[in-house]
């Protein structure tokens, strides 16, 4: 009895439908009659929801209630039907694609998904199929090329920072790369290489958020161009936005989803080296005490550089202490590098139903370096997210992302002397690398090294360094529904990291024998919370799409690091390890922005639309009488076709035009308004501090960004062919900046409120679909982007700030009246026809501080296809640079070094005329000459001269290059596996690809072995390489399964 009364409790406190029920089965498929797996089939009777999914074959099988009356078939990207059953117990169903109109529903500022045709400004979708079967080392690098308007740089290394602007620069010293957005929550993307100068030698590049992203788990990715677009961020977008979204469950049917990808990576194009000539000075073995051994047999070791005698085979000392044959290696460089490997393994699980569902997803990846033992990676991430819909009008959106990133053995950048690679670029051209693998001697100290060429091996092996990042993300969104038009959002997220790590450089090094260690902890909290009112409604022929809300941004951010600069005992890595106090670096600072916000978008009859926003924020790091400013934004746009109905949509099945304005403010860094204080040591047992050399200002306003932008978006053929149009200006003024002033004051630098900076451009996009059947499906794409730029002005009395330097003589300017990045150094000196001139010596004349040039390009393309034959698949990707300038510090190193081919110009020569024939430099008859050039009395040049000392070091102008580049970037070959034995095994679907990127630069103007792309930073210092991997070529393999 009293187990009959539990379950009569059981029952009505948890309510059964129990009723008679009725099997129904049947097949889905699309127009051209093939099967569609996992459509969704449901019904709902008398409150009670069934559901089922189709098989891989299409077919479904599905109990409802007796008295169920209709069947709903649903599916991405196709259009919902539903089905009234009528007695049958079969049902087959054929699904049509949705009208690119339905489709065209994108994600906005704040995660809001609009129609497009009702959007004023210009967005762009990236197509993220490819983004785990041709993986990049940084997600960002994806981008390059298909995106109109978008500029990456790549990252330096496999675990370095990667930069991505959108329509040029639009701060003078400031952060110029947009806000990543993950999930609707603002992310921190600071580099990792803030603190790397050009030769530097403690470069090291920490990376950025960014490259910690799992490809695996990005649905969709939105980019959003410059203010107009972006201008409900607030502040942290005034460059624009990369908004990323997340996969989730389909709350369908359980699945599982295992990705592995192995990628490959190696050098593909080495810099073209000379071997001719090997290591000595004026074409000489003997000199700088190279011969003061008993034998007087010439010893290398003394020499750094390959301006020595032609290859004979004579007898020589090699670095080692050797004997050894003097002829040249010319594999020397290349047999260096090895091949990387990267393999990445995913596992996805996601279940649930339509109400509540779940995804949780796992990726492990292990990359390494071309330099063997740097740049070894591990990272693990894992991702849950889970919906659950409470009641009708309560949901629910949870997603939790643990990231553990690990890196040993960074590889230090630029000149570096610890980077290997930099030391490699002017190898000796007869040095062996055996010579060099016994680096150190018996006490460990550096050995087997030129005169101010330092051992590789010991660069790799005697500087380790380590660093460790774990990384929290949380996001948590709520969603009441009040009624049909009346919704309440409530969103929090968080993201936290804390770093730490080390760097070690042995004592017993040439450029260091002391020794040095240091350790880095860093954190970061920061938290987004926003509460948002949304009212949508519809009015007749007027709809209605309005939200208001509030938010509040709160970081919190600390830096520490310990340095000691001697070492007692060799290897032992710690940092009591030290005959001194360590130097302390402590960094604490917050930031809180409060903002209210709103949009009011208006529509008629779904062809005019007009959206209106305004958003105030009030920034903690700027003075109380200036930290609140306002922002607002206007915008429209009209869809003409759905307005003039006779216009023939078998031809034009789609025409907008657009237009907005829009103004962001910008505040600035924490700390900059009151003066500052450091400690500086004791004396006489007491603390003292000193004053900062900067004056912050306590009037400092908040930076302004306005933004004109008017488009056209149109497409043909039934939508099989799509153009879209932009013009956009942007002025940001008040710019927040230092200048110097006189000592007098106290201070060396000031900061100010001035400067302004404009970009301007155009940006064209094409997609289509030239042919499409059951069988065959070709789609391609094309997008073009140009943008202009001019500093217009900066400080009274300041004409330019510098932005990088290249040893103090090569110098990267903001500077009043030319474009944004412009290039000064040395050049010709030319007459008033422009012709060069050389002094009577033969030597060029130079004239310092002229323009060389100006790092940014004339304008960026991309040109992409994709084509299917029934279960094949072949995509291909071409990005394009045309213009913009670069300087090569490693090329101007390799040329004086006498390494490339490039020197050998008059070389064999100016050797016959000057030691075989015996003529005086003063009579040479053959050597080096500027051909090109004239004397200042405006004759011919006829001197001939010493290649060696040709003054070409004297010349920034001679290392400068254009950027221009074609390269076949990313291609992909795939193949749909459908054999008998995968669903044998219960797979549903099994995909084997194959890929390659940066498979051929098809054109460039930069030397050979130099890679156009490559920076010294990922900062706004651009237009300087030194010490740059040579390029490479990455290809890969990956395999999928869904069970």
């Amino acid at each position: 009895m009293k187990a009959n009364k539990y379950l009569l409790m059981l029952f009505f406190l948890f309510p059964m439908y129990v009723c008679a029920q009725q099997q129904i089965t049947g097949k889905v498929t699309d127009v051209r009659g093939e099967p569609i797996p996992g459509v969704g089939v449901s019904a709902m009777t008398d409150g009670q929801r069934f559901n089922a999914v189709t098989t891989s074959t299409g077919d479904y099988s599905i109990k409802v209630a007796n008295n169920t009356k209709q069947l709903t078939f649903s599916y991405i990207g196709m259009t919902s039907q539903t089905e009234t059953i009528n007695g049958r117990t079969v049902v087959n169903v054929q699904l049509s694609e949705e009208s690119r109109e339905l489709q065209s529903v994108v994600v906005t500022a704040l995660g809001i998904k609009r129609e497009a045709k009702a959007l004023s400004y210009s967005r762009q979708s990236m197509d993220v199929s490819t983004l785990t079967q041709a993986p990049t080392t940084n997600i960002v690098s994806s981008l390059s090329g298909r995106i109109a308007g978008v500029q990456v740089t790549p990252a330096s290394s496999n675990t370095g920072s990667a930069r991505i602007i959108i329509r040029g620069n639009n701060s003078i010293t400031g952060n110029n790369q947009p806000l990543f957005v993950i999930d609707g929550i603002p992310v921190d993307n600071e580099t990792g290489d803030t603190k790397v100068t050009t030769s530097g030698n403690n470069n090291l590049d920490y990376g950025n958020i960014a490259g910690n992203i799992n490809p695996e788990d990005i649905e969709n990715i939105e980019v959003l161009k410059g203010p107009n677009a972006a201008a409900l961020y607030g502040s942290r977008a005034a460059n624009g936005a990369i908004l990323i979204t997340t996969k989730k469950s389909a709350g369908t049917k359980f699945k599982v989803t295992f990705n592995s990808n192995s990628t490959f990576q190696r050098i593909t194009e080495f810099p073209d080296y000379q071997n001719m000539f090997g290591a000595g000075n004026s074409f000489k073995l003997d000199g700088s005490g190279s011969t003061s051994n008993p034998d007087r047999i010439p010893s290398l070791n003394v020499f750094n550089r390959s301006w020595g005698a032609p290859f004979l085979g004579q007898p020589v000392i090699s670095v080692n202490g050797s004997p050894k044959a003097y002829l040249a290696q010319p594999d020397n460089v290349r047999d260096f590098y090895s091949t990387a490997a990267m393999l990445t393994n995913s596992l996805a699980i996601d279940g649930g139903n339509a109400e509540n569902n779940y995804r949780f997803s796992y990726t492990n990846y292990t990359g390494g370096s071309v330099v063997k033992n740097i740049n070894d990676n591990i990272r693990h991430n894992a991702n849950i997210r889970v919906l659950n819909k409470f009641t009708k009008w309560l949901d629910m959106d949870s997603k939790v992302t643990f990231i553990n990133n690990k890196v040993t053995n960074r590889q230090y950048m630029n000149g570096s002397s610890k980077n290997p690679v930099y030391q490699y670029a002017y190898m000796v051209r007869d040095d062996q690398l055996s010579e060099f693998k016994n680096y150190k001697d018996q006490y460990g100290n550096e050995i087997n090294t030129h005169t101010d060429f330092l051992n590789p091996y010991w660069a790799i092996n005697e500087n380790p360094n380590e660093d460790t990042k774990n990384q929290l993300l949380g996001a948590f969104n709520v969603n009441a529904r009040i009624n049909g038009w009346l919704r309440l959002t409530a969103k929090v997220g968080t993201e936290m990291y804390w770093v730490d790590g080390y760097t070690f450089n042995n004592k017993g090094a040439q450029s260091s024998p002391n020794g040095s260690m240091s350790t880095i902890n860093n954190s970061l909290q920061s938290t987004n919370a926003d509460l948002v009112l949304f009212a949508n409604n519809k009015f007749g022929k007027l709809s209605v799409n309005s939200f208001v809300g509030t938010g509040r941004f709160q970081t919190s951010n600390k830096k520490n690091e310990q340095r000691i600069n001697s070492l007692i005992q060799a290897g032992l890595i710690n940092l009591s390890n030290t005959g001194e106090f360590p130097a302390v670096t402590q960094f604490a600072s917050k930031k809180i922005i409060n903002s209210v916000y709103g949009s009011m978008s208006f529509g008629y009859n779904s062809y005019l639309f007009m959206d209106v926003t305004a958003r105030n924020d009030w920034s903690s790091t700027l003075p109380k009488a200036n930290n609140s400013y306002f922002y607002p934004s206007i915008g429209g746009s009209f869809v003409f076709t759905d307005a003039f109905k006779d216009i023939p949509k078998s031809i034009l099945s789609f025409g907008k035009v657009r237009a907005s304005y829009a103004i962001v403010g910008n505040d600035t860094s924490p700390y900059q308004l009151a003066p500052t204080y450091s400690f500086n040591g004791i004396y006489n047992g007491q603390a003292y501090a000193a004053l900062a050399s900067t004056f912050f200002n306590p009037d400092l306003k908040p930076e302004k960004t306005a933004s004109l932008e008017f488009g056209i978006d149109l497409r043909f053929l039934k939508d099989r062919l799509t153009f879209g149009a932009t013009h956009y200006k942007t002025s940001t003024t008040n710019q927040i900046l230092t200048a110097q002033i006189t000592p007098t004051s106290g201070y060396n630098r000031k900061y100010y409120n001035a400067g302004e900076i404009q970009n301007w451009g155009t940006e064209f996009t094409l997609s289509g679909t030239p042919l499409k059947s059951k069988k065959l499906e070709w789609n391609m794409f094309a997008n073009y982007g140009q943008n202009n730029s001019k500093v217009k002005s900066l400080v009274d009395g300041v004409n330019s700030f510098q932005l990088n330097s290249w040893f103090g003589r090569l110098l990267v300017f903001a500077e009043v009246d030319q474009p944004y990045s412009v290039i000064r150094g040395a050049g010709w000196q030319r007459d008033e026809q422009g012709r060069k001139l050389v002094a009577a010596s033969g030597l060029p004349i130079a004239q310092g501080n002229l323009v060389l040039g100006n790092a940014m390009p004339d304008w960026t393309g991309g040109f992409g296809n994709s084509l299917r034959y029934q279960n094949f698949g072949l995509s291909f990707l071409i990005d394009i640079r045309k213009g913009g300038s670069f300087y090569s510090g490693t090329y101007r190193r390799s040329y004086i070094s006498g390494a490339i081919s490039n020197t050998l110009e008059g070389r064999e020569d100016y050797y016959l005329h000057s030691y075989i024939y015996g003529e005086s430099a003063a009579n040479l008859t053959a050597g080096f000459i500027y051909k090109d050039a004239y004397f200042e009395d405006g004759t011919p040049n006829n001197k001939y001269i010493t290649p060696q000392s040709n003054g070409f070091s004297n010349l920034d102008e001679l290392q400068i290059f254009d950027a221009s580049f074609v390269k076949l970037r990313e291609t992909v070959i795939s193949y749909n596996l459908t054999s008998p034995f995968f669903k044998k095994l219960k797979v549903s679907n099994a995909r084997i690809s194959l890929s390659g990127r940066n498979l051929w630069t098809i054109y460039k103007k930069a030397p050979k072995g130099i890679d156009p792309e490559s920076s010294v930073t990922s900062g706004n210092g651009q237009g300087i390489e030194y010490g740059s991997l040579p390029p490479f070529t990455t290809y890969g393999l990956d395999l999928r399964l869904t069970f």
